[in-house]
């Protein structure tokens, strides 16, 4: 963090985790080098991990504008709860190479780093999936 010229600041939609996200903003923003020499400040990212986008209509968890609301960075990227995340971290694979193989965090995760590169990916998964025929039919 101390020689950082980028940062990208991980989050959950919850609120102990933002506000565990905007402490390290905050040192970040007042303890890094650049800060200390009076430079250009380090650029600073979003980046929502574990997003559930039906939870948030619902207002079971925070939603992406009240993390932005709250945190005042530009969004990278969303990532979607999922299962395989903890699979993969279990077996040392990375969940990146679940991309197009039905998961949807592996393509996120590959959206994120097209944006943060510079890329103009559009934002996947961040709004509440519309129930198919059968959903509709028979409930949950």
């Amino acid at each position: 963090m101390y020689f950082a010229d980028d940062a990208v600041v991980v989050t959950n939609p919850e609120l102990s985790s933002c506000r565990d996200a905007d402490k390290m903003i905050g040192f970040i923003s007042s303890r890094s080098r650049r800060a200390e020499l009076g430079a250009k400040p380090v650029e600073m990212s979003l980046l929502i991990t574990r997003y559930d986008a039906d939870r948030a209509e619902l207002g079971e968890s925070l939603s992406i504008t009240d993390i932005q609301e709250l945190l005042g960075l530009d969004l990278v990227g969303v990532i979607p709860e999922s299962k395989s995340i903890l699979t993969c971290t279990n077996n040392g694979t990375p969940v990146i190479t679940l991309e197009g193989k039905g998961d949807n965090a592996g393509g996120a995760y590959s959206d994120m780093v097209d944006r943060f590169l510079g890329a103009d990916t559009p934002m996947r998964y961040v709004t509440p999936e519309e129930p198919s025929f059968f959903k509709r039919l028979f409930g949950k």
